[in-house]
């Protein structure tokens, strides 16, 4: 037994011993007057007082025990990883083979406490009705830490294979029920083009995980047990964008051993690279074929993606792509109101607000509050100044459409109760004598949720 092992094994029996008298121990007491605190292993804790041990207490308890046998696992095979990786590849596999017979083995042991402890809280402390296994264990079953640990090998020591150049892209897979059609896996340093790929893709109504697309969801989630979810089990493909960054960071580690694990289980297309530079991968073969972002756009790799998640060029219409946006929380911006159905989006997360505007003259505008985005539109009658608005609640949004003049200012509040005031600067109208259709706005968000935009209130 290697050191490593022998390691981790102490860990395991640490980790045991805590559930065994803490976690376990706990529910023999929901049900008395003292309010007992369950970690249900998602980044929140349950609070139970003279509760029974049935109906909802028990599906809880189950979904909690095998997330936390599971994020134990994950946790366990990124400490082996750190702990194997000076080692010779002989000894550092060897460990690692060791070490995942002793995750199964732990896994086991939670799984047979589980299920006893499961049969006395249903008992009456006299009589205990048969054990039985309730648990979903998908995850933490001895052939997923198997995957993992193959997984892990590929990363720290991969075959050496001949390299590979681009490729085309290969014919559609099937659709599957999965919750997404693709996830993206990337560093930060590369958000601003994975962004806008997010958008195109979300614009072909392709169902796309994207961290930003998923803030709600994702808040209070325990994150290494949920994107672990995501990248093994719930995308059709994976599409990771390689590059120095993504490699050097520990939570695209995460991502990236989920995505291989599953890769290797199924032995079939799943993971799709996008190169940014020609840094290697752990665990990526060097044949895998790669698309290039350098020589495509946002835009481009969208449409490859949909094509290869068996989207085709034909479905949904040409309308069908995102609007210009402007993020800053305020500024002044010129577009084309005739094109995206007269879109332009202001603003991003709570505080986004997706404009709608059509031809009126060149002295006026049409505004709607069609999007949904938008909760109500008015108009700030007799202000020319936006520090000059004192509260913008009190402004009439009874109507769907609103026409501001030159120089007015509408009030925006959007479904999540955020003010925005945009003042028309200047219309041209192509038919009046403009070379083309265009828009000049300038517009301030109040990102404290308040509706004063009043300087020094």
């Amino acid at each position: 037994m290697t050191p490593t092992t022998t390691r981790l094994k102490l860990r395991l029996d640490e980790r045991y011993a805590w559930f065994r008298n803490q976690w376990f121990f706990k529910w023999h007491h929901i049900g008395g007057e003292q309010t007992v605190e369950l970690d249900l292993f998602d980044g929140t804790n349950a609070h139970y007082a003279g509760i029974c041990y049935s109906g909802s207490a028990q599906t809880i308890y189950w979904d909690a025990v095998v997330r936390g046998v599971r994020k134990e696992i994950i946790e366990q095979f990124a400490w082996i990883e750190e702990a194997i990786r000076p080692y010779a590849p002989e000894v550092a596999l060897q460990a690692l083979d060791e070490c995942t017979g002793q995750l199964i083995s732990f896994a086991h042991r939670i799984r047979r406490t589980a299920v006893e402890k499961d049969r006395i809280l249903r008992g009456d402390g006299v009589r205990f009705p048969k054990p039985y296994d309730a648990g979903l264990w998908d995850g933490a079953e001895a052939q997923d830490i198997l995957a993992q640990a193959k997984a892990l090998k590929r990363a720290l020591f991969p075959i050496a294979e001949p390299k590979a150049t681009e490729a085309p892209l290969n014919v559609p897979s099937p659709s599957t029920n999965r919750a997404y059609q693709v996830a993206l896996s990337f560093a930060g340093e590369q958000r601003d083009y994975v962004d806008e790929v997010a958008r195109w893709l979300a614009a072909k109504r392709i169902a796309v995980f994207y961290d930003r697309f998923e803030a709600v969801n994702l808040w209070g989630k325990d994150g290494v047990e949920h994107f672990h979810q995501v990248f093994a089990q719930d995308a059709q493909y994976v599409v990771m964008f390689i590059s120095a960054e993504y490699v050097a960071k520990s939570w695209t580690r995460h991502e990236r051993r989920a995505a291989l694990s599953r890769q290797i289980a199924d032995d079939s297309e799943y993971v799709l690279p996008v190169r940014f530079d020609a840094t290697e991968v752990p665990g990526i073969p060097s044949t895998l074929q790669y698309l290039d972002a350098k020589s495509l756009t946002p835009a481009e790799l969208a449409a490859l993606i949909a094509k290869k998640v068996g989207h085709g060029p034909s479905a949904g219409k040409a309308s069908d792509m995102p609007p210009p946006t402007s993020q800053a929380v305020a500024g002044e911006v010129t577009f084309d109101y005739s094109a995206h159905d007269g879109r332009f989006i202001i603003g991003s997360g709570p505080c986004v607000f997706e404009t709608m505007w059509s031809k009126a003259s060149n002295e006026s505008i049409h505004l709607y509050n069609d999007p949904p985005s938008i909760h109500g539109i008015a108009i700030a009658k007799g202000i020319s100044d936006i520090d000059a608005i004192d509260d913008a609640f009190n402004f009439d949004f009874s109507s769907r459409c609103r026409t501001p003049q030159l120089g007015e200012i509408a009030i925006l509040r959007n479904a999540s109760g955020f003010y925005a005031a945009v003042q028309v600067i200047k219309v041209d109208d192509d038919t009046r004598g403009a070379a083309a259709d265009s828009l000049t706005i300038r517009y301030q968000i109040q990102t404290n949720g308040s509706a004063k935009f009043k300087a020094g209130t």
